[in-house]
């Protein structure tokens, strides 16, 4: 026992308590000798400092009014407990988890916290260090929150105050099982922070929905930090379409059209897809249509994009088809619509590896786009994801910036002309997956050989190994895109121009100017009330990358002091919980949530995501309903599948899958149900097998043992998904150019953009089964992935149907990876891993000598970097060194 923790014991017997106390001290008196008369202990606000002192009293005061009314902590009150109330009572309960063992208890916060981090005092100096970089004097003090090893929300800097007053007010979603809540004040130095001290909230303390407000001391000082804390749970929110406290709101009267990859003819695939009307399922094609509008433009055309390469076309025809626009690169047709008087603006992510002389290692032809455009009528902004700060570190922490984390958006703004019975132009807008550069025209047939020499002429792309537009195959790529108009596509509009004005103010005069004197701007599409569309607008970006509008700011919420849009992530959770049936997701990459992961929790992937819809399926689960979550990513990353950053993405990946499946087991396992956890969560990739007729005769035969010699005999590859999509309950989808990492998610480091839409004549609460134009999406989508459909995925959050879909899947990974190549038609498949009754097992099929082989080398493989790329195919399929994708 600690000897504050004896003096209080000892006083104990003379002390009486009364009054109003702190909740956050409760167990703490409760905990005393009963012979201490502890009397009104009631879980309310906490009082302030003085407060500590007034509400405890000696026994033998008691009668007469004992005066403890000196300011707190000095030692002038009542003379028999001045010493426990001054120094061992507020001290100890502030240090109650290092002073006294107790049972913890795992609490689950879902929803939103409502924090004000408003100001601290008396903070201890720490900035006395004989030599400084800088002329501070006193403590740079920020207040963070942590719960485990989760750090969800961080104040500004206050440089040289001891009692800094941040004012802030935050809106925190959490998904998250802890012992503790922390509040921690912390000093921050050049390259590090070192802690002040901190508060311990009980989660349990919240969940009754009081609101804890007022000074708080905190232990390892003499300080104290004034704070409010409010728990709202996800049940206490209301389930609406529209997500709360966005900087854009939901728009009304929109038109909206949902593409699959890049171009998409009417094959046999799309049989059966239902139309509102009973005709032929006819889909949309995203390139052409995106030609037919840069091509009718006017007035204006914007374009925001990771890369944008001036030499592909976006029409394209076989053999001796004619039509118009085949043949004319992007880079000429820009240049066209610029001479006619366009304004044309181009702005696109500055990689910083790339020059002049050197191509960089993304492949983005930033500065050959840079440089065919010069002297043109073309305006280019080539730039970077810039992070602005003050201080010695500011310059290494911006030069990381620019060089690690990018300008994701990928957006086509422009204007089209007047409807038939419209006498203005409208503005018009494209976003998803949708980057205008080499590689990504594709079908959803996705050939391997065949158009080599024909759609894929010139625009070969394979990012995985090495091979030639001669030898083949191509990399295969699986997209997911949008075209919006009406009110929405203002709001696309004003994040082009809120990002030029921030970051190419110096040509801020070339914007073209918008009214509604010249442009229908808030004026609904005019259609048929079943067939209109809502749609909102969601980000991730900061005030480094945007001017934000004044007006609408309130709604951003601020990190490190930082406006920082993170709506894209507050809307796929916001989503998954209202979600009643199933959740349809297609993304280049899945990992997160790491601080509920069996291990390595500190990694930097904490957004909720994977978590939230974890809890989502338990919560079913446990409510007796079923619930169905198809969640479809690469086979692997693009690059050598045996290289150390794709096997690092994998090992999280992995730890994400494992987290999941474990929450899941412990569910059925709970309900004594005799389910498996594929029936609520299955993961797929994609694939592409042909047989050797499949392959032109003309193309010539490649060197033996290359690794294109390999990929002819096997005449399979994966099909690159590079979506970024969720369908909820067929009657909402976000489309955009987010993946479901931290990079995307997080709001501070890649900028991203995506809409979420539905149509409110097409939902569950006004039809029951939503038939709509996302519910066509989605067939239309499994009808590509699975060769066809049937009546059984009309019901996708049913048992029927995951089990259907999970049968169909492992059926096609069994044929793709056969020793004999075949055609598949179909390309969903199972993800290769194998998952248990109790949540998580994975058959590795290969000893570690095969591990080593895979990897090229005689040394053993890094534990954290073979988790599980070396399970993607059986040894035998394997006989060729290195090439495990095959």
């Amino acid at each position: 026992m600690s000897p504050l923790a004896e003096q209080l014991k000892r006083c104990a017997g003379n002390l009486v308590v009364s009054g109003s106390i702190p909740v956050m001290y409760n167990r703490e008196i409760k905990s005393l000798p009963t012979s201490a008369q502890l009397v009104g202990v009631a879980s309310v606000a906490p009082a302030d400092r003085e407060g500590v002192a007034s509400f405890c009293r000696c026994r033998g005061c008691v009668a007469d009014r004992c005066p403890v009314v000196s300011p707190f902590p000095t030692s002038a009150a009542c003379p028999c407990i001045h010493t426990v109330v001054h120094q061992c009572l507020a001290s100890l309960l502030a240090l109650r988890n290092t002073t006294t063992t107790t049972t913890t208890t795992m609490a689950m916060l879902r929803g939103y916290l409502y924090v004000d981090l408003i100001e601290a005092d008396n903070l201890p100096d720490c900035d006395t260090a004989f030599f400084n970089i800088d002329p501070k004097d006193t403590s740079d003090a920020f207040a963070q929150i942590k719960i485990g090893s989760s750090v969800i929300c961080k104040t500004a800097v206050i440089n040289n105050d001891l009692s800094p007053k941040w004012q802030e007010s935050h809106r925190i979603p959490v998904c998250h099982k802890a012992d503790e809540l922390q509040i921690q004040v912390l000093d921050k130095d050049h390259f590090s922070a070192g802690t002040l001290g901190e508060v311990s909230i009980r989660p349990e303390d919240l969940l009754d929905g009081e609101t804890l407000e007022g000074w708080y001391p905190l232990s390892g000082c003499d300080g104290r930090i004034n704070i409010t804390l409010n728990y709202v749970p996800k049940e206490a929110i209301e389930a609406t379409f529209e997500v709360p406290d966005c900087y854009f709101p939901l728009r009304e009267g929109c038109g909206v059209t949902l593409y699959q990859d890049a171009q998409c003819p009417a094959i046999p695939f799309f049989e059966g897809v239902p139309t509102a009307t009973g005709e032929p399922y006819e889909p949309p094609c995203a390139w052409k249509d995106l030609y037919y509008a840069l091509t009718n433009a006017q007035r204006f055309i914007y374009i925001t994009g990771w890369s944008v390469y001036t030499d592909i076309t976006l029409v394209r025809v076989e053999g001796e088809e004619e039509e118009e626009g085949a043949g004319e690169t992007v880079g000429e047709l820009l240049k066209r619509k610029a001479e006619e008087g366009v304004r044309v603006l181009v702005m696109v992510w500055n990689e910083k590896m790339s020059t002049g002389v050197t191509a960089g290692f993304m492949g983005t032809h930033d500065e050959e786009t840079r440089a065919y455009f010069e002297d043109s009528e073309v305006h280019v902004a080539v730039v970077p994801r810039v992070k602005l700060l003050e201080g010695v570190a500011a310059f290494f922490q911006d030069q990381f910036s620019q060089t690690c984390y990018t300008h994701h958006q990928k957006t086509v703004i422009l204007d089209c002309p007047p409807a038939d019975d419209e006498e203005l132009p409208r503005i018009q807008a494209f976003v998803g997956g949708l980057d205008i550069t080499d590689g990504r025209y594709d079908t959803p047939e996705h050939e391997l050989f065949r158009t080599l020499h024909s759609l894929h002429q010139g625009d070969f792309y394979n990012g995985v190994t090495t091979t030639t537009c001669d030898e083949g195959p191509r990399q295969p790529w699986h997209d997911i895109h949008c075209h919006v108009s009406g009110p929405i596509a203002q709001d696309i509009m004003d994040n082009f121009t809120e990002r030029w004005r921030r970051q190419v103010s110096d040509q801020e005069s070339v914007l073209l100017p918008i009214s509604e004197e010249e442009f229908l701007i808030d004026t609904p599409i005019v259609c048929d009330e079943a067939e209109a569309w809502s749609v909102q607008l969601f980000r991730s970006i900061t005030s480094d990358s945007a001017l934000f509008n004044f007006d609408r700011i309130h709604a951003i919420p601020k990190r490190k002091g930082k406006y920082v849009d993170d709506s894209i992530h507050r809307a796929y959770i916001h989503h998954i919980r209202r979600a009643d049936s199933f959740i349809f997701v297609e993304n280049q990459y899945f990992l997160g949530s790491a601080y509920s992961w069996n291990d390595e929790q500190s990694t930097k992937a904490h957004h909720l995501i994977p978590q939230e819809i974890t809890q989502r399926i338990v919560e079913k689960i446990n409510a007796g309903e079923h619930f169905v979550a198809y969640i479809v990513v690469p086979m692997f990353p693009e690059g050598d599948p045996t290289s150390a950053p794709v096997q690092e993405i994998l090992h999280w990946q992995h730890r994400t899958m494992e987290m999941m499946y474990a929450g899941i087991a412990e569910a059925i396992e709970a309900n004594e149900l005799d389910t498996h956890p594929r029936d609520y969560l299955t993961f797929f990739c994609l694939g592409k097998g042909e047989c050797p007729e499949d392959i032109p005769e003309d193309l010539p035969s490649p060197e033996p043992e290359t690794p294109a010699s390999v990929l002819r005999e096997k005449a399979r590859l994966m099909i690159y998904v590079h979506s970024k999509m969720m369908i909820v309950d067929d009657d909402y989808i976000i489309v955009g150019s987010a993946n479901i990492n931290q990079r995307s998610m997080g709001g501070t480091r890649d900028t991203e953009i995506a809409v979420g839409a539905f149509q409110p004549m097409q939902t569950r609460e006004v039809c029951g089964e939503p038939r709509g134009g996302v519910f066509q999406f989605r067939m239309a989508l499994w009808g590509e992935h699975l060769g066809g459909l049937e009546e059984v995925f009309y019901n996708p959050g049913s048992l029927d149907c995951v089990r259907a879909v999970n049968e169909f899947a492992d059926a096609n990974w069994q044929a793709y990876a056969a020793d004999e190549p075949c055609r598949i038609d179909s390309h969903l498949l199972a993800y290769p891993v194998s998952v248990g009754q109790d949540g998580w097992e994975i058959v590795r099929g290969a000893s570690d000598t095969w591990c080593q082989k895979l990897a090229k080398t005689e040394q053993p493989l890094n534990q954290e970097h073979k988790v599980l790329e070396v399970y993607l195919l059986p040894p035998s399929c394997a006989s060729h060194s290195g090439y495990l994708w095959l």
